[in-house]
């Protein structure tokens, strides 16, 4: 596949995600508001998306493959990057405590700054299997439009009984991001993306399990109240987690948070106009954030894709 074309078909999966984000956001909020408890609500996300992996990893084979894989790249492997799992637990307890509060949309809003802050440092760093992305200028300026709508968004949907919750949101955001990177590089070094969604789930199974035994020895959890669709977000987490491992070695951490921003952006409006986990309506300001988001992502998917080479301009090159 020509590299164009990798592009456009990681972008568009990239936006896919965004909304699948939102459709966990939503669905971890409503759980946490039905059974009163935000650790359980992450509970039952990180739960559903390891036994979902699992079976994945196991139906395909993938175990096998990765332990090869893993074995010839002894050498290369970082200890960070197996830390995924943890990040992904911090991130999603943050969400779903913020999300009942301030809505989904506003969460989308705040979180998107958090990706991007993280993204730069991502991509400035390195630290993804995409290599080092520096800013060039379409960047820069979808990262601009990106803050605008950001600022766009956030217009009548904070007060100051929700503001503490803003910078929650927001570091969620920079470790989602980071987060990613390091997702991309467990899929390099086993070569399956469903091993990657094991090692991650595990990891964070460990934090969210021993949270769940904490939280309900002092103050006892009604594990009964739990809704039968509960499992949705843990499943839409499984999916995004893949994708975006997959779109961070084509587009890098920046382009591809920005593709997320866009989908959240558009879906979050309908998920907060059809299903608001709070009181809170739809404003002008959060159809103006979609709409620059959209336009950030369009941007930043340019900037990421290298100029032609021109044989004329390599005398090495010159057609004779």
């Amino acid at each position: 596949m020509r590299r164009g074309s990798s592009v456009v078909w990681a972008t568009i999966a990239a936006i896919a995600s965004g909304a699948l984000v939102s459709t966990q956001t939503s669905v971890n909020g409503h759980v946490s508001v039905e059974v009163d408890s935000p650790i359980l609500a992450t509970a039952i996300n990180h739960g559903t998306a390891l036994v979902l992996a699992l079976i994945v990893a196991t139906a395909t084979g993938a175990f096998p493959r990765a332990r090869r894989t893993l074995i010839a790249r002894r050498a290369d492997i970082r200890w960070w990057w197996f830390l995924g799992g943890l990040m992904g637990f911090v991130a999603v307890f943050g969400l779903i405590l913020a999300t009942p509060e301030i809505g989904v949309v506003t969460v989308a809003v705040a979180v998107t700054l958090g990706q991007l802050i993280g993204s730069v440092i991502a991509d400035s760093a390195a630290l993804g299997p995409g290599g080092r992305r520096s800013l060039n200028v379409l960047r820069v300026v979808g990262i601009v439009v990106a803050v605008l709508g950001i600022t766009a968004g956030s217009i009548g949907r904070f007060d100051p009984g929700n503001l503490a919750l803003i910078p929650v949101v927001v570091v969620a955001g920079v470790i989602v991001a980071i987060q990613q990177a390091a997702n991309g590089w467990l899929v390099v070094v086993t070569g399956e993306y469903s091993v990657m969604s094991v090692i991650n789930f595990s990891i964070s199974g460990v934090a969210v399990g021993t949270a769940l035994l904490v939280t309900n020895a002092i103050d006892p959890i009604d594990f009964g109240a739990t809704p039968w669709w509960a499992p949705i977000g843990g499943a839409a987490g499984v999916v995004v987690g893949v994708v975006i491992a997959l779109t961070v070695r084509t587009i890098g951490v920046l382009s591809s948070m920005l593709c997320v921003a866009a989908g959240q952006a558009i879906s979050s409006i309908l998920f907060d106009l059809v299903i608001p986990v709070d009181r809170m309506g739809i404003t002008a300001g959060s159809v103006i954030g979609a709409v620059l988001a959209v336009a950030a992502v369009a941007l930043a998917g340019l900037g990421s894709v290298p100029p032609p080479r021109l044989a004329f301009l390599n005398p090495r090159k010159t057609p004779r």
